[in-house]
């Protein structure tokens, strides 16, 4: 078996220092694809709380919604297996609150309950509308 490797919590690594000083990192925007995009936006308004900050038209066939520095691009696709093999992790602070609001929209994957994870987080899982799997992650 394999010894554990740990990291600083600001993302050491290798390549930690490749680009110090000239750039930074100030977030991630991923595109998902939705079967429904209107849907997909009232999903993460009602679970995460997200906002809508674009549309493109009405009904949308791609949208931006987020909350502070997360933010996720929805693009309308009809490819069930495109989204059901899509997941992601997004960082939260205040973990037990957003859990509670995720219980309370019945969308809490059955293998991603609450709780301590071996590599020093505490998070949880959800699925969108499309089959999408988004891990909420608390260091």
């Amino acid at each position: 078996m394999q010894d554990a490797v740990s990291h600083d919590s600001a993302g050491g690594g290798a390549d930690a220092g490749a680009m110090a000083g000239s750039t930074r990192f100030l977030g991630v925007s991923p595109s998902i694809p939705a079967r429904d995009v209107e849907e997909a936006i009232a999903f993460y308004r009602d679970a995460l709380g997200f906002g809508l900050r674009y549309r493109d038209a009405e009904p949308a066939g791609f949208a931006i919604v987020g909350c502070e520095g997360a933010e996720l691009h929805l693009f309308a696709s009809q490819d069930r297996h495109l989204a059901e093999w899509t997941s992601l992790r997004i960082g939260v602070a205040g973990i037990d609150a957003l859990h509670a609001r995720c219980v309370a929209a019945g969308c809490v994957h059955p293998n991603g309950q609450l709780g301590e994870r071996p590599w020093g987080t505490r998070e949880f899982s959800i699925v969108d509308p499309s089959g999408v799997c988004i891990a909420l992650v608390q260091r």
